[in-house]
């Protein structure tokens, strides 16, 4: 049994993060990639799509008004926008992310986790994959390495989230 992280949209994100921060354009052909990136689609639902987020990477990076059709629209786009307004602990998220490894907690089969950048839940489980929501991830604000996901270190967090649904 293994447990993956798969951090792949997220490098993108981020990289999104940055060069919007420091006023690169980002083109639309980037956006897309992100859009519309495999590992996307499986959280994609009638009010979020991948218009959605095209729409929303695409205003931050034009630094244009936004108008969300639904609230998870809108909230997709204020977690983007709070992301590039800290990215110093966008980088402390995202240092141990990289990094992580998983205790084995006894689960028949593997596993994959990724990160993706979402709007209101905290995660989705669809087969084998668990794709949290970055923005639910907490950082240790006194500079140490430790996530939490509710509280809960982030790797234990992530072992009871699979065990529930095995």
């Amino acid at each position: 049994m293994a447990i993956k992280m798969n951090m792949e949209v997220m490098e993108l994100v981020y990289y999104f993060w940055q060069a919007t921060s420091d006023r690169d354009k980002v083109g639309e052909e980037f956006i897309m990639s992100i859009a519309d990136h495999e590992l996307m689609q499986p959280v994609y639902t009638e009010q979020f799509t991948s218009e959605s987020v095209r729409r929303a990477l695409s205003a931050i990076s034009n630094r244009e008004r936004f108008s969300a059709d639904h609230k998870c629209e809108s909230r997709f786009w204020n977690n983007n926008m709070w992301a590039m307004e800290d990215m110093g602990l966008m980088e402390a998220m995202m240092a141990p992310l990289k990094v992580m490894s998983f205790k084995d907690p006894g689960l028949e089969g593997d596993y994959e986790v990724v990160t993706l950048p979402l709007h209101m839940d905290d995660f989705y489980l669809k087969g084998n994959t668990l794709y949290v929501n970055f923005f639910r991830i907490q950082a240790d604000l006194m500079g140490g390495d430790e996530l939490k996901m509710d509280g809960v270190e982030f790797g234990q967090w992530v072992a009871q989230t699979l065990k529930s649904a095995a």
